[in-house]
């Protein structure tokens, strides 16, 4: 249910719904279409809220219409009558839809002016939880486009014969240009970031991966993000024109209601480790050197907060007017699914924050791009149009150019102290996504690789050191069964089973049980046992579920060995061992976006994992067009241009960090 109160500035001063003592609309669905172009701008989340915002000026047009057809007194200004039947409450039981047009920019500009009277929902602060989401599965992050979703009634109820109108929205333009982006916050995004697992529950694991250096940055980050949202000493601002004193965006900001439990959590675990007590390097950043810590391990005061990104950075890479082409296009089909889940700007958080150098962004989209190309012979030989491909999506037009200058132990001590906060982001998404009823998989890597695998996609959801860190992933994921398949895992089984137990992780598994553990057998044909026993309530794991779960042993089981063997085996983001941390971050991010993009595609009529999508994608050419501020990707015109066109899997990518800050479009032609 949601009620729709009425204000002088969304309804335009009639006071109609005031009047009416406001309403209360049951499933509300909003849907955009475009009727033309190829975009829908730098930032279509900015659209869908421009959307929400015209909604209350909307009703206000259709419901004075249809009030006047039922012949209730309602004045032509709008304004009901406080006795009569005007003054009764009215109920519509049938489903009512309104159709309006309006252009990208008056909604553009209906969402900065919500922005500006206070709409808080529209534009969380920093300490704000960000909702976590997977493609087919929950809501978008805030700091990524959301996807809008179908409108209108309710699948098999026939509108009403009113519902047909068509109603032209009045839409106040915003006078003046619209506002500009505001500047990138390296620290805000970090924050947002501990916030997110802190939320989530896996604070510790993650402090757990980082380093002394990493947490002195985020004690840095967490103390300027205060203090920039607390207010100064002295009289308070006066509010903006047009908005009242006790509106929501008429207070001063205060910092997060928890920034006091994240400094406590990230000093324990700074005195935590061993180095803790010794002087360790100071960490770089774009401000300089950062100070040495106080004797306490709390950060030093901080004469500046990170500028955003300069002038000079947008016009990194190729000149404008550059133009090559690509036999692979299939990195660049990457970026709008990072995107949407708000990896891109977090890795620009990251690089910052690491000190990378700008050579390290290269080298990082040269790591994703090894993902989704053609494995390469003899170890890493690849071939040269596969080379260019790398260079290209790396921003330059030829493979000397694009070569990064930096070596991977360079890359991974510059980014691998940071890079646990990315592979948080993407496995939470994709932990609260999974459907409880349905299984995991869990596929071990290495000795310590321990890879968490949602089945519906086969989306990578963790990768663990140890059985622990399993725990709570599993927990947000709902509970589910876990299936431990024999082939893989070569070793060390026994001690597996034993420690998920211990944790109360129910599985099922074809190992035979070993001396010492309480397993029972699984009914049905096939020889699978589990821990589950009286322990799980009868709706998580009745006995249909087991036995299901115990005939998917073997196909799933492929389907990880497939997984496996396509995207950590055939196609390391760098050399065996050079960059461990790089090459976890990648095959995450790789896997999660090829995952986003087959359930996104072909979800209604088949099981997809992202094999699929690397596959039907691998020989999709494009020719990359480098301009002032973008860099254009035109795809040929066919079939699969027309399934991702159709699905919104080519909006525009903003702020590409490895290209300056400019902003991917995608073309066709």
């Amino acid at each position: 249910m949601t009620t729709f109160p009425t204000e002088a500035t969304a309804d335009g001063g009639d006071g109609l719904l005031d009047a009416l003592g406001g309403c209360t609309v049951l499933d509300c669905r909003l849907r955009v279409v475009r009727t033309d172009g190829w975009s829908w701008g730098p930032d279509p989340c900015e659209l869908a809220r421009g959307a929400v915002a015209l909604l209350p000026r909307v009703l206000r047009t259709h419901l004075a219409d249809a009030l006047h057809r039922t012949g209730l007194p309602i004045a032509a200004t709008g304004v009901a009558p406080q006795s009569g039947p005007a003054a009764q409450d009215l109920e519509v039981t049938v489903p009512v839809r309104i159709r309006a047009h309006t252009s990208l920019g008056e909604l553009s500009a209906a969402a900065t002016r919500a922005q500006a009277l206070g709409d808080t929902s529209a534009s969380p602060g920093p300490g704000a939880t960000v909702p976590l989401h997977r493609g087919h599965a929950g809501p978008v992050p805030s700091d990524g486009p959301a996807h809008l979703r179908a409108a209108g009634s309710p699948t098999g109820a026939e509108p009403s014969a009113t519902a047909h109108d068509s109603v032209e929205s009045e839409v106040v333009r915003s006078p003046g240009l619209p506002v500009a982006a505001p500047p990138f916050d390296r620290d805000r995004v970090l924050v947002g970031l501990l916030h997110e697992a802190s939320a989530c529950g896996v604070l510790d694991t993650v402090l757990a991966r980082l380093g002394a250096e990493t947490l002195r940055l985020l004690l840095s980050a967490l103390d300027a993000a205060g203090r920039r949202t607390t207010p100064a000493p002295g009289p308070p601002p006066a509010p903006a024109p047009g908005v009242a004193e006790d509106a929501p965006g008429a207070a001063a900001p205060s910092a997060p209601p928890d920034a006091d439990a994240l400094t406590t959590a990230l000093l324990s675990a700074l005195r935590s480790l061993p180095s803790a007590g010794r002087d360790t390097p100071r960490t770089v950043t774009p401000s300089g050197p950062e100070p040495a810590p106080g004797a306490d391990g709390a950060p030093p005061a901080r004469t500046a907060p990170v500028p955003g990104r300069s002038r000079e950075e947008h016009h990194r890479g190729p000149v404008s007017g550059t133009i090559t082409d690509t036999d692979r296009a299939l990195p660049f089909l990457l970026l709008p699914p990072l995107h949407d889940r708000g990896y891109l700007q977090a890795l620009t958080a990251v690089l910052t924050g690491g000190g990378a150098r700008d050579a390290d962004g290269a080298a990082f989209a040269a790591c994703l791009a090894h993902k989704v190309l053609p494995p390469p012979v003899h170890g890493w030989l690849r071939a040269p149009g596969d080379a260019h491909a790398v260079a290209v999506f790396a921003g330059a037009t030829t493979t000397a150019q694009g070569a990064p200058d930096t070596s991977p132990p360079d890359l991974e001590r510059r980014l691998g102290p940071l890079l646990p906060l990315l592979d948080a982001r993407l496995g939470l998404q994709a932990a609260q996504g999974h459907t409880a009823t349905s299984p995991l998989l869990l596929h071990a890597l290495a000795a310590d690789r321990l890879l968490l695998l949602d089945l519906d996609g086969l989306y990578p959801v963790w990768e663990a050191a140890l059985p622990a860190e399993l725990l709570r992933p599993w927990e947000l994921a709902g509970r589910p069964l876990v299936l431990l398949p024999a082939r893989s895992f070569a070793s060390g089984a026994t001690e597996l089973t034993h420690a998920l137990d211990a944790l109360g992780i129910g599985f099922v598994t074809d190992l035979p049980p070993a001396r010492g553990e309480r397993l029972s057998r699984v009914p049905g044909p096939r020889r699978c046992w589990t821990n589950t026993g009286a322990r799980l309530p009868s709706r998580s794991a009745p006995d249909d579920t087991l036995v299901g779960a115990a005939r998917r042993l073997t196909y799933e089981a492929s389907r990880a060995a497939r997984f496996v063997e396509a995207l950590v085996e055939l196609r390391p983001a760098v050399r065996t061992g050079q960059a461990p941390a790089v090459e976890r971050s990648t095959t995450l991010a790789v896997g999660v976006a090829l995952a986003d993009l087959a359930w996104t595609l072909w979800s209604q009529r088949e099981a997809t994992d992202p094999i699929d999508a690397l596959d039907r994608f691998a020989d999709l050419g494009a020719r990359v067009l480098f301009h002032d501020s973008t860099v254009e990707i035109r795809l040929p015109l066919g079939a699969r241009h027309a399934d991702l066109y159709r699905h919104r899997l080519l909006a525009d990518v903003p702020d590409v960090p490895w290209f300056g800050g400019r902003t991917v479009v995608f073309t066709g032609g």
